[in-house]
């Protein structure tokens, strides 16, 4: 009812907004985002697609949602379904991965796919509702094996996580190689070995990468060279998660104070499993210290009043430093209840009050479980 009412009110406000803006500008055509921007100036795009969420959930690509929309980032209402990979020209097994900004009119779509030989690829698709998408990259030789996590640099070129290495791909959609192999390919020094499953992958603001792998044993976060892995050299530093069954599922980097954020996952409520820690970076050094645990499952209800368990995803809103976490409402052994949480994330309490360091907005998810959040596979805040 609350969801039936808000859209209501939306529409007849939105109604009202359509008949000043035609007296502005006449009788000539007012686009959707004109008419959206009335009701939020920013966006959480989200894909909700097969997530990994440390064996926490058994979605497929085929059970999914399998869509990209956004949400209004003031009062959290879902503002337009993107692309639906449902639907044509969506091919049977598609499942959306990964989503990042190309530009303020366009979104690169990562689209993974075990069903149909040879469908692995990145979309380019217009922001707006049923926004038009064409091919940008279904480079067989890069897309080789399942696909996980995407991220763009400033230079406009593509990183991408296909779970056993990192490709990089030129913004004219050109394979670039370390030598013959992928960009960050079977890493050594400390970061050996992170072949199995490489979950995330960012930069930092020097350019270096950053890399989650989740696997028994092997369970770290890890920087690499800016120039891609070719030697022990190459891989700068790594840190180990803070239990063996914890694995690294999400991350996020507060570029300012130089700290990355890190989320862990794993089916138990044993302490430091499903967890949130903030790390120091050192961009000169390469180092990664002070690990700080800002979260833990384990001692929710009493030291925290929100449950983050079988974490999936999270994004960091510098400008309005918030923070939204993709997590499950219950702690069952296979969760298909998945949320969107929204906090506010205050950076001077870390290592001085570490459970206060994040305050969640609202006494409910900041975007209820559904059909479309089965299970949050990539988010980011933008236009």
């Amino acid at each position: 009812m609350k969801m039936n009412f808000s859209w209501n009110f939306r529409k007849i406000f939105n109604s009202t907004s359509v008949a000043i803006i035609l007296v502005i500008v006449g009788c000539g055509p007012v686009s959707e985002d004109i008419l959206s921007s009335s009701a939020a100036s920013t966006y959480l795009y989200v894909a909700a697609g097969a997530c990994y969420s440390g064996g926490n959930t058994t979605f497929t690509n085929l059970t999914a949602s399998n869509i990209v929309y956004r949400i209004n980032t003031v009062n959290g209402i879902r503002d337009a379904v993107i692309a639906d990979y449902n639907q044509s020209p969506a091919q049977v097994g598609d499942t959306p991965v990964g989503v990042v900004a190309k530009d303020l009119t366009y979104l690169y779509v990562l689209v993974e796919n075990t069903t149909s030989v040879g469908s692995r690829r990145i979309e380019r698709v217009e922001r707006r509702a049923s926004g038009s998408r064409s091919m940008f990259s279904n480079n067989i030789t890069a897309l080789s094996a399942q696909l996980r996590g995407i991220s763009t640099l400033s230079s406009g070129d593509i990183l991408l996580s296909k779970s056993t290495a990192i490709e990089k791909l030129s913004s004219a959609n050109v394979r670039i190689t370390a030598g013959a192999n992928p960009y960050v390919n079977a890493p050594g020094g400390t970061c050996i070995t992170s072949t199995t499953l490489i979950s995330k992958v960012l930069t930092l603001g020097n350019g270096n990468i950053v890399f989650l792998h989740a696997a028994a044993a092997q369970n770290r976060i890890g920087i690499i060279s800016a120039a891609g892995y070719t030697a022990a050299a190459d891989c700068k530093t790594s840190q180990a998660a803070p239990t063996a069954t914890a694995f690294p599922v999400a991350a996020a980097y507060d570029a300012t104070n130089t700290t990355l954020i890190v989320a862990y996952a794993g089916n138990t409520l044993a302490t430091d499993v499903n967890s949130i820690y903030a790390y120091s970076v050192n961009e000169t050094t390469n180092v990664i210290s002070n690990p700080q645990k800002i979260y833990d499952a384990s001692l929710y209800p009493v030291t925290y009043p929100y449950l983050l368990y079988g974490i999936s995803e999270m994004t960091y809103d510098s400008v309005n430093r918030s923070l939204y976490i993709a997590t499950a409402i219950s702690t069952v052994t296979t969760v298909v209840n998945y949320a969107i949480e929204k906090f506010t994330y205050d950076f001077s309490k870390i290592g001085v009050s570490n459970t206060t360091v994040l305050t969640r907005v609202g006494s409910t998810p900041f975007y209820p479980y559904g059909i479309d959040t089965k299970c949050i596979t990539s988010m980011f805040v933008g236009y």
